[in-house]
């Protein structure tokens, strides 16, 4: 994902490096940026089905979009998956993992009220003067599949740490189109599509499409 060159010369930013490294820049590189650490993740729960739920790891609420996100800074940041920018689709799922869920919350997960919702997860970069949000972009976009939840109680101390696994965008390709066998029964279901005859042979398990630039 490239950084916008207004969010890297934003004066704010490059005071805020400045300050803390004893520099004098004036424009900083995207390593620089993350360097800063000033970036939170803005997470969209959107079910089939009821209210929309906004959550962000940012320490207080955030505004995104005209989109209140309430603060849950429990996050556990060592159970996101690693995003690399490739050209090609895969079509992978991830899972995160949220620690101290509210009662509320917990109830309607583990009760399948959000299953099948949609997910986005933003990375938000945050100016450091005004708390507020510069810049974002999506890093993941699927459909939560299900939820597991482990409890600890420990010298009266509970906690529990609860998992949430997402099927990728490609729901529909993962559950459905890799069952199909060839071109022909595809287009028995999907009348005139000639898709998959560019693409050849589907993976059992997966599939990889490619693209290049000419």
């Amino acid at each position: 994902m490239s950084i916008p060159s207004n969010v890297l010369t934003n004066a704010d930013l490059v005071a805020y490096w400045n300050l803390t490294r004893g520099d004098n820049k004036t424009v900083l590189t995207e390593k620089e940026l993350y360097q800063c650490g000033v970036m939170v993740k803005l997470i969209d729960v959107l079910p089939p089905t009821g209210s929309n739920i906004y959550l962000t790891d940012a320490i207080a609420d955030q505004n995104y979009n005209g989109i209140n996100y309430k603060s849950v800074p429990d996050f556990l940041d060592s159970s996101f998956a690693n995003y690399v920018e490739k050209n090609q689709i895969n079509n992978n799922g991830t899972s995160l993992k949220v620690s101290n869920v509210s009662q509320d919350y917990l109830s309607m997960a583990l009760r399948g009220l959000w299953n099948d919702a949609k997910v986005n997860i933003w990375m938000g970069i945050v100016n450091p003067a005004t708390g507020g949000i510069l810049y974002a972009y999506r890093m993941f976009s699927g459909y939560i599949d299900c939820f597991s939840s482990d409890f600890n109680n420990t010298a009266g101390n509970t906690t529990n740490e609860t998992t949430v696994n997402l099927n990728s965008l490609w729901k529909k390709l993962d559950q459905t189109q890799r069952l199909l066998s060839s071109t022909s029964v595809h287009q028995s279901l999907h009348t005139g599509d000639k898709f998959f005859d560019l693409i050849g042979i589907l993976n059992s398990s997966e599939q990889f499409w490619k693209s290049s630039k000419k």
